[in-house]
């Protein structure tokens, strides 16, 4: 499983967690964007300390590697997750469906585009508004 890619259907690579644990890891991609210095480093679904999330656990039972690919997809457990508090979660039905037709590497590869800035290319992350390197204006993406 690629550290990008959660079994719910969020993109990692737009994540503040995600982003810290790489900036702490040496990532170049990584190093020009802004965290908060409380953010805590997160290395994926595959850490240990991810184990007894709902979605993994789920996930590791029907032997698939996303709920896309889940016999039970959609069910209530990743509906109610895209209708929780976190605007970022909304996104996880279409994400899941988009994967399930193109399949998870091609959806990463999009992934990566789309967390982009539009003016010079550099990474962004969830809730952006403002380009880290040329201070360009990002459209809400979520």
């Amino acid at each position: 499983m690629s550290r990008l890619h959660a079994y719910c259907g969020l993109y990692c690579g737009a994540c503040c967690s995600m982003i810290t644990f790489e900036k702490q890891s040496g990532v170049p991609s990584a190093q020009e964007l802004q965290t908060d210095e409380k953010e805590q480093p997160c290395m994926g679904c595959d850490a240990e300390y991810q184990q007894n999330c709902e979605f993994v656990l789920c996930n590791k039972n029907h032997g698939t590697e996303s709920c896309a690919f889940c016999p039970e997809f959609p069910c209530e457990m990743i509906t109610k997750f895209k209708d929780d508090e976190w605007e970022h979660h909304q996104v996880v039905l279409k994400n899941l469906y988009r994967i399930k037709e193109i399949g998870i590497e091609t959806w990463l590869a999009e992934q990566e585009v789309y967390w982009r800035c539009p003016a010079c290319g550099c990474r962004t992350q969830w809730y952006q508004e403002t380009c880290t390197n040329c201070g360009g204006t990002i459209e809400r993406r979520i």
